[in-house]
């Protein structure tokens, strides 16, 4: 999952930029999630792979935004997908069950042209 999550968000980043560099603007839609915003939302390497694709974006922003490139991620919670998540003990279903309800709530988007990044 590390590989995948992070290899693939950095590879395409490598593969866009000297376009977008060079024609002066540009955007990067990384996609996170919940995971890498916090420890509780996944397993270990899932959420490991989603905090390294904020670090990839936070860093790309900052570098290559005085350049016309802006790079965001989207962050999802829960998504339902044929993954097969299975909750072995009451206690992570009890957690998680319900949270599987809501979608966009409680978001703070900040629109500060990177500045928050640095």
């Amino acid at each position: 999952m590390l590989a995948v999550n992070l290899t693939a968000a950095l590879r395409l980043s490598r593969a866009v930029l000297p376009g977008m560099v060079a024609a002066g603007a540009g955007a990067i839609v990384n996609v996170s999630s919940e995971a890498g915003l916090r420890g509780s939302a996944a397993g270990v390497a899932y959420t490991a792979s989603k905090h390294a694709v904020n670090g990839l974006t936070l860093n790309t922003a900052f570098i290559y935004g005085p350049l016309g490139v802006r790079c965001n991620a989207v962050a999802p919670g829960p998504v339902a997908t044929n993954i097969e998540a299975p909750w072995r003990s009451q206690v992570a279903a009890g957690r998680i069950g319900p949270v599987l309800q809501a979608t966009v709530n409680g978001v703070v988007l900040p629109s500060d042209a990177g500045w928050s990044a640095t």
